[in-house]
Order: C-alpha cells, then sequence, then structure tokens
C-alpha cells in the first residue's frame, strides 16, 4: 500500500514538474498552485510513507530562497518551487539536487547566450526548467 501511495505521489510531482516547464517558458511564472500541490503531496508522502526529510535543509532553503528573492537574484516562485521540492526528497539528496538543477541552470543560460533569438529578448533564465530538470535527475539517482 505504502509503494501505490509513494508512485501515485511522485507521478503528481512529476506532473507538476512538465507543467511548471510549460507556464515558466510561456508566461515567464511559477503559478503559486504549483509548488501548493507539490507541499501537499511531500506532506502527505511524510505522513503515511517512509520518507525522511532533512529539516535543517528544507529551512535553509526557504531561507535562502526567500532571500534571493527580496534582492531580486532569483524569482519568488522559483524560490517557492525549490523549497516544494526540497520538501519531497530525501535529506541526503538534497546536495544531489542542488548540484543538478546548477549544472542545469548553467547549461540553460549558455544554450540562451548561444541562439541568437534568444539572446536578447530574455533578462534572465527560466529557473523552473533547471529546477525541475535537477529533480528529474536527482529522481534517476534515487
Amino acid at each position: 500500500m505504502l509503494m501505490y501511495l509513494s508512485c501515485l505521489g511522485y507521478s503528481v510531482i512529476s506532473l507538476c514538474l512538465f507543467y511548471a516547464i510549460y507556464t515558466d517558458v510561456k508566461f515567464r511564472k511559477i503559478f503559486n498552485k504549483i509548488p501548493l500541490t507539490i507541499i501537499f503531496v511531500s506532506v502527505l508522502l511524510i505522513l503515511f510513507t517512509e520518507l525522511k526529510i532533512s529539516y535543517i535543509s528544507v529551512v535553509v532553503i526557504f531561507i535562502s530562497g526567500f532571500l534571493l528573492s527580496v534582492y531580486n537574484f532569483w524569482g519568488a516562485g522559483d524560490a517557492k518551487f525549490c523549497f516544494a521540492l526540497s520538501l519531497s526528497l530525501p535529506g541526503e539528496y538534497i546536495p544531489t539536487f542542488l548540484l543538478f538543477t546548477s549544472l542545469a541552470g548553467g547549461i540553460l543560460a549558455v544554450i540562451m547566450l548561444a541562439i541568437p533569438r534568444l539572446k536578447g529578448k530574455y533578462k534572465s533564465v527560466p529557473y523552473g526548467i533547471a529546477l525541475s530538470l535537477g529533480y528529474m535527475a536527482t529522481m534517476l539517482v534515487l
């Protein structure tokens, strides 16, 4: 029963990842319903499965995301999305998630600079893509 609940929960999170990529590319925004859905599913996974999260890591990600968004280094939607995703990962996979996300973000930034029609069009990187790809890569490692 726990396995089915985990599969269902991570399937919902996967759908949210693809929806976040779509909205971040199309509207340059991650709508609040995406991280809220992930937070809701994550809480259910924590309560009803054997998911062990690192509360310290989650709090550090929350505070870091808040500060980065207040000082306009990072979008608030990206900060909420990263926080929500960190709630659904075991604590020992948070560094892997952040590493893969950073790599995906760097590659995405280089691609945006390399493609001439994207070069001057956007002033920022749609980091929801990088967060989603980093999360997917982390889940493959799990």
